[in-house]
Protein backbone atom coordinates (compact mmCIF):
# COMPACT_ATOMS: atom_id res chain seq x y z
CA UNK A 1 0.00 0.00 0.00
CA UNK A 2 0.99 3.67 -0.08
CA UNK A 3 0.88 4.46 3.63
CA UNK A 4 4.28 5.19 5.17
CA UNK A 5 5.45 5.74 8.71
CA UNK A 6 8.67 7.74 9.12
CA UNK A 7 10.72 4.59 9.78
CA UNK A 8 9.28 2.69 6.81
CA UNK A 9 9.86 5.67 4.51
CA UNK A 10 13.47 6.16 5.54
CA UNK A 11 14.19 2.44 5.14
CA UNK A 12 12.55 2.43 1.69
CA UNK A 13 14.73 5.27 0.41
CA UNK A 14 17.91 4.56 2.40
CA UNK A 15 21.11 5.25 0.45
CA UNK A 16 19.27 6.04 -2.81
CA UNK A 17 18.89 9.83 -2.42
CA UNK A 18 19.64 12.46 0.20
CA UNK A 19 16.82 13.29 2.62
CA UNK A 20 16.67 16.30 4.95
CA UNK A 21 14.64 16.09 8.17
CA UNK A 22 13.06 19.33 9.31
CA UNK A 23 11.89 18.99 12.91
CA UNK A 24 9.84 20.95 15.41
CA UNK A 25 8.95 19.07 18.59
CA UNK A 26 7.29 15.82 17.57
CA UNK A 27 6.61 17.04 14.01
CA UNK A 28 8.85 16.00 11.10
CA UNK A 29 8.92 17.10 7.47
CA UNK A 30 11.06 15.24 4.93
CA UNK A 31 12.66 17.05 1.98
CA UNK A 32 13.96 14.92 -0.90
CA UNK A 33 16.95 15.99 -2.98
CA UNK A 34 15.58 13.76 -5.75
CA UNK A 35 12.85 15.82 -7.37
CA UNK A 36 13.56 18.81 -5.13
CA UNK A 37 10.39 18.49 -3.10
CA UNK A 38 8.65 18.10 0.20
CA UNK A 39 8.19 14.35 0.40
CA UNK A 40 6.49 13.76 3.73
CA UNK A 41 4.63 15.40 6.62
CA UNK A 42 4.38 13.69 10.01
CA UNK A 43 2.44 15.72 12.61
CA UNK A 44 3.24 12.97 15.15
CA UNK A 45 5.99 10.36 15.37
CA UNK A 46 3.47 7.48 15.30
CA UNK A 47 1.35 8.43 12.28
CA UNK A 48 1.32 7.87 8.53
CA UNK A 49 2.73 10.38 6.09
CA UNK A 50 -0.15 12.64 5.03
CA UNK A 51 1.26 12.99 1.50
CA UNK A 52 1.14 10.18 -1.07
CA UNK A 53 4.38 8.35 -1.96
CA UNK A 54 4.85 5.75 -4.66
CA UNK A 55 4.75 2.14 -3.40
CA UNK A 56 8.19 1.48 -4.96
CA UNK A 57 10.23 4.68 -4.47
CA UNK A 58 13.58 3.00 -5.15
CA UNK A 59 12.45 2.00 -8.64
CA UNK A 60 11.10 5.50 -9.26
CA UNK A 61 14.41 7.10 -8.32
CA UNK A 62 16.67 4.68 -10.17
CA UNK A 63 14.62 5.03 -13.37
CA UNK A 64 14.33 8.85 -12.97
CA UNK A 65 10.54 8.68 -12.96
CA UNK A 66 8.76 11.85 -11.84
CA UNK A 67 6.00 10.01 -9.91
CA UNK A 68 7.64 9.66 -6.50
CA UNK A 69 4.91 11.72 -4.80
CA UNK A 70 5.13 14.53 -2.25
CA UNK A 71 4.58 18.20 -3.10
CA UNK A 72 6.28 19.25 -6.36
CA UNK A 73 6.87 22.36 -8.49
CA UNK A 74 5.82 22.53 -12.15
CA UNK A 75 4.99 25.29 -14.60
CA UNK A 76 1.82 25.83 -16.62
CA UNK A 77 0.01 25.98 -19.02
CA UNK A 78 0.05 22.20 -19.14
CA UNK A 79 -1.13 22.17 -22.76
CA UNK A 80 2.00 23.93 -24.07
CA UNK A 81 4.69 22.24 -21.97
CA UNK A 82 3.38 18.71 -21.29
CA UNK A 83 1.52 17.76 -24.48
CA UNK A 84 3.74 17.02 -27.48
CA UNK A 85 0.69 17.59 -29.70
CA UNK A 86 -0.95 20.53 -27.93
CA UNK A 87 -3.52 21.27 -30.64
CA UNK A 88 -5.07 17.84 -30.08
CA UNK A 89 -4.20 17.49 -26.38
CA UNK A 90 -2.24 14.35 -27.30
CA UNK A 91 1.02 12.64 -26.25
CA UNK A 92 1.25 13.88 -22.67
CA UNK A 93 4.80 13.73 -21.33
CA UNK A 94 6.42 15.32 -18.29
CA UNK A 95 9.88 16.64 -19.24
CA UNK A 96 12.52 15.03 -17.02
CA UNK A 97 14.48 18.28 -17.25
CA UNK A 98 11.70 19.90 -15.18
CA UNK A 99 10.73 16.98 -12.95
CA UNK A 100 12.67 15.31 -11.43
CA UNK A 101 15.35 17.70 -12.85
CA UNK A 102 18.74 17.51 -11.07
CA UNK A 103 18.34 19.17 -7.72
CA UNK A 104 21.22 19.65 -5.29
CA UNK A 105 21.00 20.59 -1.63
CA UNK A 106 22.71 23.96 -1.19
CA UNK A 107 22.20 24.34 2.56
CA UNK A 108 20.32 22.58 5.34
CA UNK A 109 19.61 22.69 9.06
CA UNK A 110 17.05 21.19 11.43
CA UNK A 111 14.61 23.96 10.50
CA UNK A 112 15.21 24.80 6.83
CA UNK A 113 16.94 23.80 3.62
CA UNK A 114 17.55 25.16 0.12
CA UNK A 115 17.71 23.15 -3.12
CA UNK A 116 18.40 24.24 -6.68
CA UNK A 117 18.46 22.79 -10.19
CA UNK A 118 19.04 23.87 -13.76
CA UNK A 119 15.90 23.17 -15.79
CA UNK A 120 14.89 23.04 -19.43
CA UNK A 121 11.39 23.20 -20.85
CA UNK A 122 10.05 23.07 -24.40
CA UNK A 123 6.97 24.90 -25.62
CA UNK A 124 5.40 22.46 -28.07
CA UNK A 125 3.12 25.17 -29.47
CA UNK A 126 5.83 27.75 -30.29
CA UNK A 127 8.59 25.14 -30.79
CA UNK A 128 10.88 27.07 -28.42
CA UNK A 129 13.24 25.47 -25.92
CA UNK A 130 13.91 27.47 -22.76
CA UNK A 131 16.77 27.10 -20.26
CA UNK A 132 16.30 28.15 -16.67
CA UNK A 133 16.91 27.56 -13.00
CA UNK A 134 14.69 26.87 -9.99
CA UNK A 135 15.66 27.45 -6.36
CA UNK A 136 13.38 26.16 -3.60
CA UNK A 137 13.62 27.08 0.08
CA UNK A 138 11.75 24.99 2.67
CA UNK A 139 11.24 26.02 6.28
CA UNK A 140 9.31 24.32 9.05
CA UNK A 141 6.84 26.83 10.53
CA UNK A 142 4.46 27.42 13.41
CA UNK A 143 0.73 27.16 12.81
CA UNK A 144 -1.03 30.47 12.04
CA UNK A 145 -3.95 29.53 14.35
CA UNK A 146 -3.70 27.92 17.76
CA UNK A 147 -5.55 24.60 17.58
CA UNK A 148 -4.09 22.28 20.23
CA UNK A 149 -4.04 19.53 17.55
CA UNK A 150 -0.88 17.71 16.39
CA UNK A 151 0.46 19.46 13.30
CA UNK A 152 3.41 19.90 10.95
CA UNK A 153 3.77 22.89 8.64
CA UNK A 154 6.21 23.89 5.91
CA UNK A 155 6.68 27.16 4.05
CA UNK A 156 7.98 27.18 0.48
CA UNK A 157 9.74 30.03 -1.29
CA UNK A 158 9.99 29.13 -4.98
CA UNK A 159 12.17 31.25 -7.26
CA UNK A 160 12.20 30.22 -10.92
CA UNK A 161 13.88 32.03 -13.80
CA UNK A 162 13.53 31.14 -17.48
CA UNK A 163 15.97 32.79 -19.86
CA UNK A 164 13.45 34.18 -22.33
CA UNK A 165 11.36 37.35 -21.80
CA UNK A 166 7.59 37.88 -21.89
CA UNK A 167 6.57 34.27 -21.28
CA UNK A 168 2.94 33.62 -20.41
CA UNK A 169 3.68 31.14 -17.63
CA UNK A 170 2.58 30.44 -14.06
CA UNK A 171 4.33 28.53 -11.34
CA UNK A 172 2.38 25.49 -10.18
CA UNK A 173 2.37 23.78 -6.77
CA UNK A 174 0.94 20.23 -6.65
CA UNK A 175 0.62 18.12 -3.50
CA UNK A 176 -0.15 14.41 -3.96
CA UNK A 177 -2.64 13.13 -1.38
CA UNK A 178 -3.48 9.65 -0.09
CA UNK A 179 -6.93 8.09 -0.24
CA UNK A 180 -8.57 5.04 1.23
CA UNK A 181 -10.15 4.22 -2.13
CA UNK A 182 -13.86 3.74 -2.80
CA UNK A 183 -14.63 2.50 0.72
CA UNK A 184 -12.79 5.35 2.45
CA UNK A 185 -12.59 8.37 0.13
CA UNK A 186 -11.17 11.72 1.14
CA UNK A 187 -12.78 15.13 0.69
CA UNK A 188 -11.26 18.21 -0.87
CA UNK A 189 -12.71 21.43 0.58
CA UNK A 190 -12.25 24.77 -1.19
CA UNK A 191 -13.56 27.95 0.50
CA UNK A 192 -15.30 30.29 -1.95
CA UNK A 193 -17.45 33.32 -2.29
CA UNK A 194 -21.20 32.65 -2.48
CA UNK A 195 -22.63 30.81 -5.50
CA UNK A 196 -19.35 29.48 -6.96
CA UNK A 197 -19.24 28.01 -10.46
CA UNK A 198 -16.83 25.04 -10.32
CA UNK A 199 -15.17 23.99 -13.59
CA UNK A 200 -14.60 20.45 -14.86
CA UNK A 201 -11.16 20.40 -16.48
CA UNK A 202 -11.58 16.91 -17.94
CA UNK A 203 -14.89 15.07 -18.34
CA UNK A 204 -17.81 16.67 -16.54
CA UNK A 205 -17.62 15.77 -12.85
CA UNK A 206 -20.69 13.71 -11.77
CA UNK A 207 -23.00 15.10 -9.11
CA UNK A 208 -22.10 12.31 -6.67
CA UNK A 209 -18.47 13.52 -6.67
CA UNK A 210 -19.07 17.24 -6.27
CA UNK A 211 -21.12 19.23 -3.76
CA UNK A 212 -21.51 23.01 -3.71
CA UNK A 213 -22.15 24.53 -0.29
CA UNK A 214 -23.00 28.09 0.66
CA UNK A 215 -19.37 29.20 0.81
CA UNK A 216 -17.36 26.19 -0.34
CA UNK A 217 -17.01 23.33 -2.81
CA UNK A 218 -16.50 19.69 -1.72
CA UNK A 219 -14.94 17.10 -4.06
CA UNK A 220 -14.47 13.34 -3.64
CA UNK A 221 -11.00 11.75 -3.84
CA UNK A 222 -11.34 7.97 -4.21
CA UNK A 223 -8.65 7.38 -6.91
CA UNK A 224 -11.12 5.25 -8.87
CA UNK A 225 -11.73 7.43 -11.95
CA UNK A 226 -10.09 10.41 -13.63
CA UNK A 227 -11.63 13.84 -13.05
CA UNK A 228 -10.27 17.30 -12.35
CA UNK A 229 -11.92 20.22 -10.55
CA UNK A 230 -10.94 23.88 -10.83
CA UNK A 231 -12.12 27.08 -9.15
CA UNK A 232 -12.12 30.45 -10.92
CA UNK A 233 -10.33 33.43 -9.34
CA UNK A 234 -13.73 35.19 -9.33
CA UNK A 235 -14.98 32.56 -6.86
CA UNK A 236 -11.99 32.61 -4.49
CA UNK A 237 -12.30 34.12 -1.03
CA UNK A 238 -9.09 36.18 -1.08
CA UNK A 239 -9.70 37.41 2.47
CA UNK A 240 -8.42 34.03 3.69
CA UNK A 241 -4.84 32.83 3.06
CA UNK A 242 -6.03 29.18 3.09
CA UNK A 243 -7.06 28.24 -0.45
CA UNK A 244 -7.67 24.46 -0.49
CA UNK A 245 -7.90 21.70 2.13
CA UNK A 246 -8.23 17.93 2.26
CA UNK A 247 -9.81 15.72 4.94
CA UNK A 248 -9.31 11.95 5.17
CA UNK A 249 -10.12 9.27 7.72
CA UNK A 250 -6.70 7.68 8.09
CA UNK A 251 -6.69 4.06 6.82
CA UNK A 252 -6.43 1.45 9.59
CA UNK A 253 -6.98 4.11 12.24
CA UNK A 254 -9.66 6.10 14.05
CA UNK A 255 -7.72 9.31 13.37
CA UNK A 256 -8.51 11.90 10.72
CA UNK A 257 -5.96 13.92 8.78
CA UNK A 258 -6.21 17.42 7.33
CA UNK A 259 -3.94 19.09 4.78
CA UNK A 260 -4.33 22.73 3.81
CA UNK A 261 -2.43 24.84 1.26
CA UNK A 262 -2.13 28.58 1.85
CA UNK A 263 -0.86 31.41 -0.36
CA UNK A 264 -1.55 34.98 -1.41
CA UNK A 265 0.71 34.53 -4.45
CA UNK A 266 -1.90 33.18 -6.85
CA UNK A 267 -3.61 34.73 -9.92
CA UNK A 268 -6.51 37.02 -9.09
CA UNK A 269 -7.93 37.41 -12.61
CA UNK A 270 -8.44 35.29 -15.72
CA UNK A 271 -5.75 37.33 -17.51
CA UNK A 272 -3.07 36.24 -15.02
CA UNK A 273 -3.46 32.48 -15.57
CA UNK A 274 -3.05 30.41 -18.75
CA UNK A 275 -3.92 26.82 -17.81
CA UNK A 276 -7.07 26.19 -19.86
CA UNK A 277 -9.32 23.15 -19.40
CA UNK A 278 -8.47 20.15 -21.60
CA UNK A 279 -12.02 18.96 -22.32
CA UNK A 280 -13.71 22.36 -22.04
CA UNK A 281 -11.28 24.71 -23.75
CA UNK A 282 -13.89 27.47 -24.02
CA UNK A 283 -14.52 27.47 -20.26
CA UNK A 284 -13.10 30.05 -17.89
CA UNK A 285 -9.77 29.29 -16.22
CA UNK A 286 -9.45 27.92 -12.68
CA UNK A 287 -6.46 28.73 -10.49
CA UNK A 288 -7.20 26.34 -7.60
CA UNK A 289 -7.37 22.76 -8.82
CA UNK A 290 -7.83 19.20 -7.58
CA UNK A 291 -7.18 15.96 -9.44
CA UNK A 292 -8.60 12.47 -8.85
CA UNK A 293 -6.60 9.71 -10.55
CA UNK A 294 -7.50 6.11 -11.32
CA UNK A 295 -5.66 3.19 -9.72
CA UNK A 296 -4.99 0.37 -12.17
CA UNK A 297 -3.29 -1.91 -9.63
CA UNK A 298 -5.69 -2.02 -6.70
CA UNK A 299 -5.24 -2.37 -3.76
CA UNK A 300 -2.09 -0.33 -4.45
CA UNK A 301 -3.66 3.10 -4.71
CA UNK A 302 -2.65 6.02 -6.84
CA UNK A 303 -3.09 9.59 -5.70
CA UNK A 304 -5.24 12.63 -5.70
CA UNK A 305 -3.85 16.15 -5.83
CA UNK A 306 -4.51 19.58 -4.35
CA UNK A 307 -2.99 22.28 -6.52
CA UNK A 308 -2.34 26.01 -6.70
CA UNK A 309 -1.53 27.99 -9.81
CA UNK A 310 1.08 30.53 -8.64
CA UNK A 311 2.00 34.05 -9.71
CA UNK A 312 2.41 34.87 -13.38
CA UNK A 313 6.08 35.23 -14.36
CA UNK A 314 7.39 38.80 -14.78
CA UNK A 315 10.04 39.97 -17.25
CA UNK A 316 13.18 41.27 -15.51
CA UNK A 317 16.50 41.85 -17.31
CA UNK A 318 15.37 40.04 -20.46
CA UNK A 319 14.29 36.88 -18.57
CA UNK A 320 10.99 35.63 -17.12
CA UNK A 321 10.89 35.33 -13.33
CA UNK A 322 8.35 33.53 -11.16
CA UNK A 323 8.57 33.95 -7.40
CA UNK A 324 5.95 32.73 -4.94
CA UNK A 325 5.57 32.01 -1.24
CA UNK A 326 3.13 29.33 -0.09
CA UNK A 327 2.58 27.03 2.86
CA UNK A 328 1.20 23.59 3.59
CA UNK A 329 -0.08 22.61 7.03
CA UNK A 330 -0.91 19.07 8.13
CA UNK A 331 -2.93 17.91 11.13
CA UNK A 332 -3.91 14.59 12.69
CA UNK A 333 -6.44 13.97 15.44
CA UNK A 334 -9.94 12.90 16.32
CA UNK A 335 -12.71 13.78 13.87
CA UNK A 336 -14.13 16.57 16.02
CA UNK A 337 -10.65 18.07 16.42
CA UNK A 338 -10.05 18.05 12.68
CA UNK A 339 -13.46 19.60 11.96
CA UNK A 340 -12.58 22.44 14.36
CA UNK A 341 -9.27 22.98 12.52
CA UNK A 342 -11.10 23.03 9.17
CA UNK A 343 -13.37 25.77 10.50
CA UNK A 344 -10.41 27.90 11.66
CA UNK A 345 -8.65 27.74 8.29
CA UNK A 346 -11.54 27.56 5.82
CA UNK A 347 -14.47 29.08 7.73
CA UNK A 348 -16.59 26.05 6.79
CA UNK A 349 -19.03 24.82 9.44
CA UNK A 350 -20.20 21.20 9.35
CA UNK A 351 -18.60 20.44 5.98
CA UNK A 352 -19.90 17.69 3.72
CA UNK A 353 -17.48 14.74 3.89
CA UNK A 354 -17.62 11.92 1.37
Amino acid sequence: MNYYTLEVLENAIENITELVELKSGEATAIISEYGGRLLALFPRSDCYNLLWINSDPRRVITTRNRAIGGDRYWISPERDYFYKDPENWAEWDCPKSLDPANYEILASSNASCTLSSQIYVFNHRTKQGIQGQITRQFQIIKEPYETGVSYCGVEFLDDCVLYRPNLKINGWSLATIISGGQKNPGTVLIPTNSNPKPISYFRTIPEDRLKVGENYVAYKIDVDDIYKLAIRPEDIDFSRPAKIGYVLKIPNSEDYGFLVKLSDDIPRTQDECFDIARDHSDAEIGVIQSYNSESSEKPILKYGEIELQLNQFETIDNASHGKAKHQIMSYIGEKKEIISVVQKYLDIRDPILF
